[in-house]
């Protein structure tokens, strides 16, 4: 082709395409951009991004928030703050619409989308809110300033017990919804003008027949007391008619116009709170009972708490005023007990009785005492599976506090009573042989435990536990997959120990050897030491202090039989009693184990010539003083008369004993 016919062809075709070429350039360019000629009430957004689309409705929403408004009513011109109405823009929404003008769909209508921007310009309303509360409240307090002779809609009262009504009348009011269209056109627009808002005549839209009808509702709720009861808690509450007065409220509205009676709800609230303990409840845990004699369990159903159901009392207590004058007093569901029904009845589902232990004791003793007490202290403990538990971590130290006495109990390998701290909660052991002899037979971990240093046949050999504080104790591992339910029960002359759960069927019995290494006590002479108020030991006398225990070697061995019938023997368990000596109290004359200048009985002389009294206390190794008075009968010359100390009192060798002698003189006195 020649060039002449090559341009002339080329040349209408750029021509045609410079126009698309455009086009796309342009979109490309400003494809994050409000689209050409789109404006929001005036301010000019095409060609702006987000943000600064955004910030120029911010700062037109900021000059139309601080430009106070004017408004007329009925001639009075009031100033109205737009912050006080809460006047917004939602500018992110606006913007939102905006991006999307313009849009097309196809190449050829965005093309003439594109083209039309250039002519035809898009204008968006501003779409300005308000508090609708607000403006209504506003309208009010205008409509009340302005207008001297408003519409009234009747009001219903009560004084002194007397339901009084006002009627309605006729007069003339503010157009509401014709003036809340002006504010908020007036508040959405940058150039205010005083705005005139319409007032028209107004005709009550309540009746009579509404009033008296109102009247006699009242009249029905304060006539007479108003009963109200809970099922649940058995709350009772009597609202008196001067009550009923006071909570009464009747309520006539305008705008819509309507009236309403209703009780106050708080001054309902104020006239329960004094009583709230009795309906507001505290949630109870579900509990249990176990009947130690036919070792059943009992599940005792929890039950969730209760709190005032504030709405349903006043709806109740409006409908009872108008009824019966009796209702219920409903109670919402408050929290739930944190041990449910449903989680006694899993927790217990496959508990049952798997040991027991009984010992014996003597009734009214002080360690009886604390027995007992340690039994009340543990009852009812639950050891969960795989928890380790003891009666020191249970139970604490024994103080008088906790209700413990003092009464005998090993001290340094000898029983001792009864000054001692350790003597507090003296005797508990034996609730420490009960407890573990139900966790050996119950087939239970033995984490700890400890015989006595000197055997007690009240005990099994071997197979009995002391306790101290903070040690020695007992203490136990729950090796099973059930929760261990410890139960205690005694008598005035026997304590019970329980434990309820389940070991998978095992069964433990015990093997105890014969005794070996066995040493005799021997048989101790101590000084007699005679308590305040006790007379001592006599020569040849004897009172054993201390009763005397041998000592000897134990083995007790735990056999485990299975459910499949299996036997199990666990490690022997080897335990060596000590020797207690027996102690035997005599006269210290004695402590030799024979008699060594012991006293003696003194021998009687009286009745006797002065020379063989003489001799005879002499030779029984006394000295004499003797002492003359003078007698009128020549039969008691020199005859001893009485003797100091008396015959048989028991007398120390060497003691001096004073003899009175008689001495005859014819009938007078005689040389002394």
């Amino acid at each position: 082709m020649k060039p002449r016919a090559i341009f002339l062809v080329l040349v209408p075709l750029a021509i045609l395409l410079l126009p698309v070429t455009v086009y796309w350039i342009d979109r490309a360019a400003s494809s994050d951009e409000i689209p050409r000629n789109v404006a929001v009430a005036g301010i000019e957004l095409g060609g702006l991004g987000r943000e600064d689309a955004e910030l120029a409705l911010q700062a037109h929403e900021s000059q139309l928030r601080t430009t106070p408004a004017v408004f007329v009513v009925n001639g009075k011109r009031y100033r109205l703050d737009p912050d006080r109405v809460g006047l917004s823009i939602d500018e992110r929404h606006l913007v939102d619409v905006a991006m999307q003008q313009r849009a097309a769909d196809g190449v050829f209508d965005q093309f003439g989308a594109w083209l039309r921007s250039f002519t035809d310009p898009v204008t968006l309303d501003l779409d300005a809110r308000v508090d609708n509360g607000a403006i209504d409240e506003q309208l009010e307090e205008w409509e009340t300033d302005a207008i001297p002779n408003p519409a009234y809609e009747g009001s219903v009262d009560v004084v002194d017990g007397e339901v009084i009504a006002e009627y309605p009348r006729a007069g003339r009011a503010l157009d509401r919804n014709r003036a809340r269209v002006l504010v908020l056109d007036t508040l959405a627009a940058a150039a205010r003008a005083d705005t005139e808002l319409p007032v028209v005549e107004s005709v009550p839209t309540l009746t009579r027949t509404d009033l008296d009808a109102a009247v006699e509702e009242v009249r029905r709720i304060i006539d007479d007391p108003v009963t109200l009861r809970s099922n649940e808690t058995g709350f009772l509450v009597t609202f008196e008619p001067e009550q009923l007065e006071a909570a009464v409220l009747v309520d006539v509205r305008d705008h819509p116009a309507a009236i309403e009676v209703s009780l106050d709800d708080q001054y309902v609230i104020a006239v329960l709170l004094p009583r709230r303990s009795e309906f507001e409840i505290p949630p109870v845990d579900a509990a249990y009972n176990i009947d130690l004699e036919t070792d059943e369990i009992e599940i005792i159903a929890g039950r969730s708490g209760t709190r005032l159901d504030l709405a349903g009392v006043v709806a109740s207590l409006h409908a009872a005023a108008l009824g019966s004058g009796f209702g219920p007093f409903p109670v919402l569901d408050g929290d739930a007990p944190q041990f449910t029904t449903e989680a006694a009845e899993a927790f217990f589902a496959n508990i049952e009785k798997v040991s027991e232990f009984g010992t014996r004791y003597n009734p009214g003793e002080p360690r009886t005492h604390n027995i007992q007490r340690m039994a009340d202290l543990v009852d009812g403990a639950i050891v969960l599976p795989g928890e380790t538990w003891g009666v020191n971590g249970h139970v604490g130290e024994r103080t008088e506090a906790k209700g413990f006495v003092a009464a005998p109990a090993i001290i340094g390998g000898v029983p001792y009573c009864c000054d001692h701290p350790a003597n507090i909660g003296g005797g508990v052991s034996q609730f420490g042989t009960t407890i573990y002899n139900a966790v050996f037979f119950g087939c239970y971990e033995d984490v700890e435990h400890s015989p006595h240093s000197l055997y007690f046949t009240r005990y099994p050999e071997g197979r009995e536990a002391t306790l101290g504080f903070p040690k020695p104790d007992v203490v136990f591992r729950n090796n099973t997959d059930t929760p261990v339910v410890i139960k205690t029960q005694y008598t005035d002359r026997e304590l019970m120990v329980k434990f309820y759960g389940n070991n998978g069927g095992r069964e433990c019995i015990s093997e105890t050897s014969e005794r070996s290494d066995i040493r005799e006590h021997e048989e101790v002479l101590i000084r007699d030491r005679p308590e305040e108020g006790t007379a001592p030991l006599l020569p040849g006398q004897r009172r054993v202090e201390q009763v005397g225990k041998n000592g000897f070697t134990v083995v007790v061995t735990r056999i485990i039989r299975l459910p499949d019938g299996s036997i199990v023997t666990e490690e022997p368990f080897r335990w060596r009693y000590n020797v207690l000596n027996e102690e035997i109290a005599v006269h210290p004359c004695e402590l030799s184990g024979e008699a060594v200048d012991c006293p003696i009985p003194l021998p009687n002389v009286t009745g006797i010539d002065y020379g063989d009294a003489l001799t005879a206390l002499m030779d029984a190794g006394f000295l004499v003083a003797r002492v003359d008075v003078a007698v009128d009968d020549e039969g008691q010359n020199g005859l001893v008369l009485s003797m100091d100390p008396p015959a048989g009192e028991i007398t120390d060798l060497g003691a001096t004993i004073t003899l009175t002698v008689g001495v005859f003189s014819g009938g007078g006195a005689g040389d002394g």
